[in-house]
């Protein structure tokens, strides 16, 4: 009956968590048509294509002083360091579901550890597999690269991401956030060290090397007091997880929103301290902390520092107009959610008339927006083929287009736009 029971429980614990992910793919998934629907698709195909000549035209004659082998350990350390663990949990399992900590740890973590561990092997391969031909023809590692086997370095690669993934799981286990902190650290460190060896020595020696690496970080994981089931950590990471998914979609989509916690962000959040001190610009000061404290700003900010990389390596000056288009465009469309921050307007709570809030929102707005205009465009100038009548017009439009029309359509929002 003990054996039966406890079978239950497991069948339990591996149909929740496939519901919990089933439930999370119904939530999200329909929204991406709106997603594509509004130029990101567009986009990422610019993205895409753009590498793919750049890649091909690298293949057939890769620059003497092209730095194969920082580039090499660069992009492989990134995709074997990845180690995200998605779990679905709720802040409720910590009580309901702590009786059968042991049985959640087999049926419920295991599975999704698994599942990490082939996403992380099967990016790290794919990374190599792409960086390959480039390492086999680049002139810093071509004497190396012929004294190497791929398959063999496939398959140390595959072992070390997949090491990765569960050394990832281990160090969210210690009670201690400096453990923690450290032994990622750690992790990090033997990662890299063992990739650039794996690459840019004889295996001969690269391998002990790999292995004494591994041995080191196997040994940290036993010296601090760990938990058997770190359930604040994972149910964590899992809200931090979903909150970033409907951040992204809402950009594009209004989506229900979960709470999210402001960020301190000192090196930047002391501009809207220095607005004047004036009744006048209460609004404006509000706004501007929830744009620079808020996941609006890293997100937004994040996009065109994408859209400036993708123009650097672009190299081909109608794709650049075609991204820098699409990449203000779809800038505007993030500030413009600025516009659907709610405050309790009352005169206990926020003594402010509310006729000035949306004209403040267009105005922080507005600011940001054409900054971004500005910072691509003279990135395209500078890096890219020099073409002022192109660039001047793009910029003008760009400008035209946050500076005014987006911010014009922000202060004319009213709720019923929401229906």
């Amino acid at each position: 009956m003990r054996d039966e029971g406890q079978e239950e429980q497991l069948g339990f614990l591996r149909a929740l968590r496939q519901s919990r992910a089933a439930s999370f793919r119904k939530e999200i998934f329909p929204h991406f048509r709106y997603v594509f629907q509004s130029g990101f698709g567009l986009f990422i195909s610019a993205i895409f294509f753009s590498a793919l000549v750049w890649y091909i035209d690298l293949i057939k004659a890769v620059p003497v002083n092209w730095p194969a082998d920082t580039v090499g350990v660069v992009v492989i350390s990134l995709a074997a360091l990845r180690a995200p663990l998605r779990t679905y949990m709720l802040p409720a399992d910590s009580v309901f579901l702590l009786a059968m900590e042991s049985q959640v740890l087999q049926a419920y973590v295991k599975p999704a550890l698994r599942e990490a561990i082939w996403t992380g092997v099967l990016r790290t391969l794919a990374v190599f597999l792409i960086f390959s031909p480039i390492y086999l023809r680049a002139p810093v590692t071509l004497d190396v690269a012929h004294s190497h086997s791929i398959v063999i370095m496939a398959a140390l690669f595959a072992i070390i991401a997949g090491c990765n993934v569960y050394a990832g799981w281990s160090e969210r286990k210690p009670a201690s956030r400096l453990w923690r902190v450290g032994l990622r650290i750690a992790r990090w460190l033997a990662t890299v060290v063992s990739i650039a060896a794996l690459l840019l020595k004889p295996l001969i020696m690269a391998i002990p090397l790999t292995v004494m690496c591994m041995a080191v970080v196997w040994l940290l994981w036993r010296i601090p007091a760990r938990h058997a089931l770190p359930w604040e950590k994972l149910i964590g990471e899992e809200e931090a997880s979903r909150r970033r998914w409907l951040s992204f979609l809402g950009w594009f989509v209004d989506v229900p929103t979960e709470t999210s916690k402001p960020a301190r962000r000192v090196w930047i959040a002391w501009i809207a301290d220095s607005l004047l001190w004036q009744h006048k610009w209460s609004w404006h000061f509000l706004y501007a902390k929830v744009f620079l404290r808020g996941e609006t700003f890293g997100a937004f900010w994040r996009w065109v520092l994408l859209s400036c990389v993708v123009v650097i390596v672009s190299g081909n000056v109608v794709a650049d107009a075609v991204i820098y288009g699409i990449s203000i465009l779809i800038g505007g469309l993030q500030l413009s959610e600025l516009r659907r921050v709610r405050f309790v307007e009352t005169a206990a709570t926020l003594p402010i008339a509310p006729e000035g809030r949306l004209i403040a929102a267009a105005a922080i707005a507005r600011t940001a927006g054409m900054a971004a205009a500005a910072l691509v465009g003279l990135v395209g100038i500078v890096t890219g083929p020099f073409r002022l009548d192109l660039w001047l017009p793009l910029i003008a439009v760009g400008l035209l287009w946050c500076g005014w029309w987006m911010p014009r359509k922000t202060s004319k929002f009213t709720d019923e736009d929401d229906l």
